[in-house]
């Protein structure tokens, strides 16, 4: 197998990303609403087809890695209220800054790296090339017939 599909390795992505949006929510509210709309940029990209990296595996392993970010970033987010609607009456302990980071990091990998080998692994068992073609063949129909707006099957265009 190669180490550089093998899905324990890859899942790694996730928590290095996560690292990042750990730092940005525990840093300021704007970094971590940028984080959140970066992270659905990429979503974004990866849906209309738009290629962010060279080839199609790393494309698709960057939309895993936003999918399961998100889903580490909603199980914080729950985490987050439950523990401000418990602690709401009770002098709230003081953590050191590292200590927010480490804690915020954990929680958002917590379920972002085993769903991130998850769906690695399911990638691992595509033919992304097969794939592709069938995508650039759908493409190619969709333009013979004119598959815009009326103001693109104008000349200029």
């Amino acid at each position: 197998m190669n180490i550089f599909r093998n899905p324990f390795i890859v899942g790694l992505w996730a928590p290095v990303y996560l690292f990042i949006g750990a730092l940005a929510i525990t840093n300021d509210f704007l970094m971590a609403a940028m984080y959140i709309m970066m992270t659905l940029g990429v979503l974004g990209a990866y849906v209309t087809d738009f290629p962010l990296l060279p080839t199609l595996y790393m494309n698709e392993v960057a939309h895993k890695t936003s999918v399961s970010s998100l889903a580490g970033i909603l199980l914080g987010l729950m985490l987050f209220l439950i523990s401000t609607t418990l602690n709401s009456g009770d002098e709230a302990e003081v953590i050191s800054a590292q200590g927010k980071l480490m804690l915020t990091w954990g929680v958002l990998s917590l379920p972002a790296y085993p769903l991130m080998v998850f769906l690695i692994s399911r990638l691992n068992k595509r033919d992304l090339e097969a794939e592709q073609k069938v995508r650039d063949e759908k493409n190619k129909e969709r333009n013979k017939r004119g598959g815009g707006p009326p103001i693109m099957d104008k000349p200029g265009f």
